[in-house]
């Protein structure tokens, strides 16, 4: 029986780069059983990943942390990070959500995981460890790229803060370049409240400025930074 999958990042270099490793794994790897992957779609909307998701039968998605949303009558075209993770566990329960991502701050990882995901790999990740992930999911399991999941378990973690969905989101888009008026805008929140999820982010990451803030996000690769 083929796997089914469905890549979703909003940089279509990464989507054609899955695609090639998938192929190629499928072609060079001879310890797969037989197990034939089917990638039945790809995209950087997540509107055209639900329409994918519900009519086709799903085994594995991967996905990015980010995609491009946009404000429409649909609730879930704004939806990016956990929330959509989230969202989409418990909307389409059987696919498999492995993320796909370039944060491995252990904060992100967390909350990736407890909104539901079922792995988490890093773009650095290659044919072999991605075969790992895809093994485990399928059966059953929990899996984070080794070099991530070390993390996970030192005691040296910034400050051993943990921030929370709405800090991270806050400063994963601030990384992004936008405002305080308009992630207010796409969260749904007050200016007043954006801010001081950003003010209790930086009280925990022990930073007093925005000039600071960024460059320690810089500095331990917390989030993409838009240049």
């Amino acid at each position: 029986m083929p796997v089914n999958i469905v890549i979703a990042d909003e940089h279509t270099l990464i989507r054609r780069g899955m695609l090639s490793m998938i192929n190629t794994m499928s072609v060079t790897n001879t310890t797969m059983d037989n197990i034939e992957f089917n990638v039945i779609g790809d995209t950087d909307s997540p509107a055209e990943l639900v329409t994918l998701l519900s009519h086709s039968q799903v085994d594995i998605l991967f996905l990015g942390f980010s995609l491009n949303t946009r404000k429409t009558q649909s609730p879930v075209s704004e939806l990016d990070g956990t929330a959509l993770i989230k969202w989409l566990a418990g909307r389409f329960p059987q696919t498999k959500i492995v993320v796909l991502s370039p944060f491995r701050n252990t904060n992100v990882i967390r909350m990736a995981l407890e909104a539901g995901a079922r792995g988490y790999v890093s773009r650095e990740t290659c044919e072999r460890m991605l075969w790992r992930a895809i093994n485990a999911v399928l059966d059953g399991e929990v899996y984070i790229e080794r070099g991530l999941m070390d993390s996970l378990f030192r005691r040296d973690t910034l400050l051993g803060q943990e921030l929370t969905t709405r800090e991270n989101d806050v400063l994963r888009m601030l990384c992004r370049g936008l405002s305080l008026t308009a992630i207010s805008a796409k969260i749904n929140l007050s200016n007043k409240t954006v801010s001081a999820h950003k003010l209790r982010a930086m009280e925990k990451l022990g930073v007093q400025s925005d000039c600071q803030l960024y460059c320690l996000l810089a500095q331990t690769r917390m989030f993409d930074i838009a240049i």
